[in-house]
């Protein structure tokens, strides 16, 4: 199981010793403190507060001031967010009632021991985590696809395509396409070396180095906290800022993170790193479609032979999709284009044209394509790859690969 994450917030430092002492018998768990009172909390620490597994205040209810701070920070709740409010233990019923409405999971009567404390702590957070992962079960689990994208050689673009195709599998629907038609997640699995935190200029995330350094399987709680959700919908595992070896990530882990995703979201994209490392294999038993992405120069088709039947030898099933990126569609296929052709033994239906200026400048504002340059060529023909994609593998039907 993960850390859990704590934090008070007191501006009264015998509370505040009091607390903290007793919470940190609580096992893997990491507390803080924000010496403010609830009422005197500004924005900063209001959003700061939701990024945490269990919020604890001291509060006085009859204070109409810490009431309607209340009612904000709870308004940031994600989902999981445990708020805790200490207060009098003579506390009426109606003031119990008014902390209720404003948001706040459970009251507890202050001076209160310390094993009492951690007790009710420790009830709580398995009463949250066990009703989020049901969320996620039965009749709540979707029973979403999973691409795949691998890049035949170093500096094909194969990031830029699966970024920008997770951007365009939200199938935005209404009059300014604002709102997300599907649920879509990326996950960068290129723990080393991935980019598609700063291609959408998302803050540093340590959730899979936390998984490769510890010994758990990740569930809907952990990937939910660990995830960071774009205005537009779209969700994002991004890899760690910090160096991980690749062996470092254990199959098991790989399976349960993707098994479960898969009941979280109708779509979900894998950049995956191009070493091929034992734990790839469980990526591509749950995967519905390989992309490989690579060019028509003689290196990268043969690497895309050689990539191809590496993952055919154990995985003979497995749809794959050659996208050819830096070239626009022909209207007539040249002979090399045959050749290519006929050496990998496929047809070749994506073709992303060659438009440096629109992917540069939607990498420097951390931006997908469709905010930055919808218009280009670029984004034009991930557009068009998306659509094929949800018209093949709708979200309602999803099937299992045998």
């Amino acid at each position: 199981m993960s850390d859990s994450s704590i934090l008070l917030i007191s501006a009264d430092d015998e509370v505040a010793t009091n607390v903290t002492s007793a919470l940190e018998k609580i096992e893997k768990a990491r507390v803080s403190r924000e010496s403010s009172s609830v009422s005197q909390l500004n924005g900063a620490a209001v959003a700061m507060a939701a990024d945490h597994d269990v919020v604890i205040f001291a509060t006085d209810p009859s204070n109409a001031a810490d009431l309607t701070a209340i009612e904000l920070l709870t308004d940031q709740r994600k989902p999981g967010t445990i708020y805790l409010a200490l207060t009098d233990g003579d506390l009426p019923l109606s003031k119990a009632r008014a902390l209720s409405r404003a948001g706040v999971d459970d009251v507890l009567p202050y001076p209160l021991s310390n094993d009492e404390l951690v007790m009710q702590v420790n009830e709580m957070l398995a009463k949250k985590r066990a009703e989020f992962t049901e969320s996620f079960s039965g009749a709540g689990a979707r029973n979403g696809h999973l691409f795949a994208v691998q890049q035949a050689r170093g500096g094909v673009g194969a990031t830029t395509i699966a970024v920008n195709l997770a951007d365009q599998l939200l199938n935005r629907k209404g009059a300014f396409k604002k709102e997300a038609g599907n649920k879509v997640v990326i996950v960068d699995f290129d723990l080393q070396f991935g980019t598609v935190g700063d291609f959408l200029d998302v803050d540093q995330q340590e959730g899979l180095l936390q998984l490769a350094s510890e010994n758990f399987i990740p569930d809907a709680m952990w990937i939910e906290q660990s995830m960071t959700r774009l205005p537009s919908g779209l969700a994002v595992l991004a890899a760690p800022s910090s160096f991980v070896p690749l062996e470092a990530m254990q199959p098991a882990q790989i399976e349960g993170l993707i098994k479960t995703l898969k009941t979280m979201f109708d779509y979900v994209v894998v950049d995956l790193p191009r070493a091929l490392v034992n734990w790839i294999e469980p990526v591509l038993a749950e995967t519905d479609q390989l992309l490989i992405v690579t060019d028509m120069t003689v290196p990268a088709v043969r690497a895309t032979r050689r990539l191809m039947e590496f993952v055919l030898a154990d995985n003979a099933q497995l749809p794959i999709e050659v996208v050819i990126n830096h070239e626009k569609k022909p209207m007539i296929l040249r002979e090399h284009h045959r050749e290519a052709a006929k050496a990998l033994d496929v047809t070749f239906h994506y073709w992303i044209a060659h438009d440096p200026k629109a992917a540069r400048e939607a990498v420097d504002y951390g931006k997908p394509l469709s905010e930055v340059s919808a218009r280009s060529d670029i984004a034009k023909g991930i557009a068009l790859m998306a659509k094929s994609i949800l018209t093949a593998f709708p979200k309602e039907r999803a099937e299992v690969r045998v």
